[in-house]
């Protein structure tokens, strides 16, 4: 059993990297289950469905993490249970399944993993690293030292990655030690898919509702050719009609070429019509050392075998 964690709260890059992890298990032919509490979701029974399935249900039902993540990978076993060990032992006794990996399962102490994979987001102002509610950590620092793995994410947008591995080594130096940055592969929309230059000469309006939007907007700035607006909403945004007619009422106002969203608020209103050319970002994990290095430390620690369909 994997846990995929942080030691803070907000995005840190968990999600990306549960649903690489679990397609490069499943292209190496074993079979993956994913165990999440399905954050915000309204209901509160244990739901144990493929992901062909369950991604046919409503974010409200299942959380827009566990759609997002059910969308890309059909052939995963989901297991979404508010008590992730719960999840994670009916998972198990179902039986069909090679590896679990459990989505934010770092401070879970009554969870057995085998391994512990920790997300340290790298954008972070060091400002910011104190106990919630007065910075983000959940727990302090030192807890880096529990981690098997520590990939660093964002890795692009730290003022200083050496001095930054140097001092994560320092608490974990027993921690095989991974950077990452999320690139924008392309965009997708309702009946097309396009590279991402395709703004390159286009006005784009943003709106998203993720934990670290300043680094998204840095992204979308840098891609575009004009950054008409950028709407930062709340993380794990629920989109009432008020909020999609304040979104829809900059789109009449500003006229941008293409209007533009994450996976994550994809789910939730890819449905709706805003006017415009409108796509959500597909996001890639670039891995340094890359993702085949990590697979096999994954496979080798858990005592896994590559399979042949």
């Amino acid at each position: 059993m994997i846990s995929v964690g942080n030691v803070a709260v907000g995005g840190s890059g968990k999600t990306p990297m549960v649903k690489s992890l679990a397609q490069s298990l499943i292209q190496s032919g074993l079979r993956v289950g994913i165990v999440s509490s399905g954050y915000r979701r309204s209901g509160v029974e244990l739901l144990l469905e493929y992901g062909r399935a369950i991604s046919a249900r409503t974010a409200e039902e299942i959380g827009d993490e566990v759609k997002m993540l059910a969308h890309d990978l059909p052939r995963a076993l989901f297991a979404v249970h508010p008590s992730k060990a719960e999840g994670a032992r009916r998972l198990a006794s179902q039986g069909g399944v090679d590896v679990v990996i459990v989505d934010d399962g770092f401070q879970h102490t009554g969870l057995y993993r085998d391994l512990d994979i920790v997300t340290f987001d790298a954008a972070v102002p060091k400002s910011w690293l104190r106990f919630f509610p007065y910075g983000i950590l959940r727990e302090p620092l030192a807890a880096l030292s529990r981690a098997d793995v520590i990939v660093i994410t964002r890795a692009d947008f730290s003022p200083d990655i050496s001095e930054l591995k140097s001092e994560i080594r320092s608490r974990a130096p027993q921690a095989a030690l991974y950077a990452a940055r999320f690139n924008i592969g392309r965009l997708i929309g309702r009946k097309r898919r396009l590279p991402i230059k395709y703004l390159e000469d286009k006005s784009v309006l943003l709106f998203a509702g993720v934990g670290h939007f300043d680094s998204l907007q840095r992204q979308m700035r840098a891609l575009s050719g004009t950054l008409a607006e950028a709407v930062e909403l709340a993380d794990h945004q629920r989109y009432d009609q008020a909020t999609l007619g304040r979104i829809r009422g900059l789109v009449d106002t500003l006229q941008p070429d293409v209007v533009v969203t994450t996976a994550k608020d994809w789910v939730k209103v890819g449905n709706f019509d805003f006017g415009r050319e409108f796509y959500y970002l597909d996001l890639q994990v670039d891995l340094d050392p890359g993702e085949e290095h990590l697979t096999s430390l994954v496979m080798e620690r858990l005592g896994l075998t590559q399979r042949k369909d």
